[in-house]
């Protein structure tokens, strides 16, 4: 675990080892995390020692979507009010339901790199939800969710003015091909979300996978969604069948995705959607 310090009062862990990235931000009289990663040992810590360090209490969790890598360490914060958009905890709800069963988080520990990173896992649902848009308000600093789709249709925004932070969760995939393979991701919801993001005052983005950035890997990942997108469109009013569409879509240049899997899924599910629009 290596906790960054991105900049006064701008915490992270993007190494990877929580699986989804983790973030703290310190306010005035408290402090917030966004999403809580996949080990419990090391967001615990994590926790411990900012707290320590500034003396504050966190108080709220917010969740950018619903994907166990960014919530399975929500226990961990089930003193304080864990708050995600409608949607997710809705989503959350389901999963609880069907695919994070005791019987199936079993097989899951097996599995994993580090079975102590699941240890004692007990799933923990949102307490508070919003819509579209919750502010936070804490002396002179703003906290703003947003709810944008794009990864999800629940996919959210924490992005913070005085700080001039954002954190994305998986809407922002940095030096590595996006999952955009979910059942309700939407890239061009995720185009818009993109363009939002760079229209707004901020210097570090804060990814759900990879490392904090600036403006240019953001506009980097717009442009290259924003071929994909307008080759789908061109291809389909041109009547061109399926296959010869992926194919071209998968020779469009960018980074490689961790799992090759992925990004046939991923560019599968995006021609689903715009051939539908």
């Amino acid at each position: 675990m290596a906790i960054k310090k991105v900049k006064e009062n701008v915490y992270i862990i993007d190494d990877g080892s929580t699986r989804g990235n983790v973030t703290a931000y310190v306010l005035p009289s408290q402090i917030i995390f966004i999403d809580s990663g996949m080990n419990l040992p090391i967001v615990r810590s994590f926790r411990e020692k900012i707290e320590s360090e500034t003396g504050k209490k966190v108080t709220k969790l917010f969740i950018t979507h619903t994907h166990g890598d960014h919530v399975f360490g929500n226990q961990v914060f089930a003193d304080c009010d864990i708050i995600a958009s409608k949607y997710t905890n809705d989503c959350m709800i389901k999963n609880y339901e069907t695919d994070w069963t005791p019987e199936k988080i079993e097989e899951w520990k097996k599995s994993a790199e580090d079975p102590v990173a699941l240890e004692g896992l007990e799933i923990k649902l949102p307490t508070d939800t919003f819509d579209e848009v919750f502010e936070l308000i804490d002396g002179e600093v703003k906290v703003i969710v947003k709810r944008t789709g794009g990864h999800t249709e629940g996919s959210s925004y924490v992005y913070c003015p005085n700080y001039k932070v954002l954190t994305a969760g998986d809407n922002l995939f940095i030096d590595s091909f996006p999952w955009g393979g979910d059942e309700t991701a939407d890239p061009i919801k995720w185009m818009n979300a993109l363009t939002e993001y760079l229209a707004l005052d901020v210097e570090y983005y804060l990814p759900g996978h990879g490392l904090a950035s600036g403006k240019a890997k953001i506009q980097e990942f717009q442009e290259y969604l924003q071929k994909v997108v307008s080759l789908m469109k061109e291809m389909i009013a041109e009547n061109s069948d399926e296959e010869d569409i992926l194919n071209n879509a998968d020779q469009i240049e960018y980074h490689p995705p961790r799992r090759e899997q992925w990004k046939t899924l991923t560019l599968k599910k995006w021609y689903e959607v715009i051939s539908q629009k």
